[in-house]
């Protein structure tokens, strides 16, 4: 069911579908987006799937949980790698049989065990792994195991929205910039790697000269000021959610970090002190993680 709607998918929204891996609880998927719309494509994928996958059961409600994450690959220098990570995912997760099965990934087509569908493109990969006989280099350089910086930049727990070099972050810098892309957007203002909610809490205090465990009781007056503060600013630079922010803040639950965030908001309207501070913090983070 799933193979017929990525092949469905490829088809309405003109993607280039290089590999997948199907685990239990999540899927990923190597494609390139030539007409962009990967935002339409993947509502209908995800979308048209649970309905399917609902009837097919003869359940109701959501199947997968969250928004997808989407990684934009530097595909000269990362391609490869990528597709390896990808086709190890059923051994790293302890399913070492799903690797050779081609409803589960794309590898077995790859190294000539299971004819490749229509809709799979496997050349771009192989002709990377060089001269010779690519369908057995190909499989000699995922038996290898996934190399060390690729295995770290997908261990980590928020993933940046890009891999690639520095240059080609630079590249994607600019072109942000140059779209003038608003920084609402999640993966914007990832490009660089974010601050971590205690970095922000600890700039934030010693902005304000405070201890953190001032910053995480809830008071009236400056204090109560510097911690929505606080609370802001891991929402707007770090982009985390309700949940975790207010786990950081004395248990404040969903609603009241979307209350301190809405009400700091309302202040920077009328008091040009407030976004004096936030200008002022951001600049210190900016230059204590490289942010753009």
């Amino acid at each position: 069911m799933f193979h017929d709607l990525l092949m469905e998918t490829r088809s309405l929204f003109g993607w280039e579908v290089h590999a997948y891996c199907l685990m239990s609880n999540h899927y990923h998927l190597l494609i390139h987006t030539p007409l962009g719309h990967l935002g339409r494509a993947m509502r209908h994928l995800n979308g048209v799937y649970t309905q399917r996958f609902n009837r097919s059961v003869k359940t109701d409600g959501p199947l997968f949980r969250g928004r997808y994450k989407a990684i934009l690959v530097d595909a000269d220098h990362y391609l490869l790698q990528v597709s390896r990570y990808i086709h190890r995912n059923p051994l790293e997760g302890g399913q070492p049989q799903w690797m050779q099965a081609p409803l589960w990934t794309s590898y077995p087509a790859y190294i000539g065990k299971k004819k490749k569908p229509e809709w799979l493109s496997t050349s771009r990969i192989l002709e990377m792994t060089g001269n010779g006989n690519r369908v057995r280099l190909y499989r000699r350089y995922v038996e290898e195991g996934a190399d060390e910086e690729t295995a770290r930049f997908y261990s980590k727990e928020r993933l940046s929205p890009v891999l690639g070099g520095e240059r080609f972050i630079a590249e994607i810098e600019r072109f942000i910039h140059k779209q003038a892309l608003s920084r609402e957007i999640a993966e914007v203002r990832q490009v660089r790697e974010i601050p971590s909610v205690n970095e922000i809490k600890r700039v934030c205090a010693e902005y304000f000269e405070l201890s953190s465990g001032q910053l995480r009781a809830s008071r009236r007056g400056s204090f109560g000021l510097a911690r929505n503060i606080a609370i802001y600013m891991c929402r707007a630079v770090g982009g985390y959610g309700l949940r975790e922010i207010g786990n950081e803040f004395g248990s404040l639950g969903y609603a009241g970090v979307a209350k301190a965030v809405g009400r700091l908001k309302m202040k920077i309207k009328t008091d040009r002190n407030i976004s004096r501070h936030l200008l002022k913090i951001k600049e210190i983070l900016e230059t204590k993680n490289k942010l753009s």
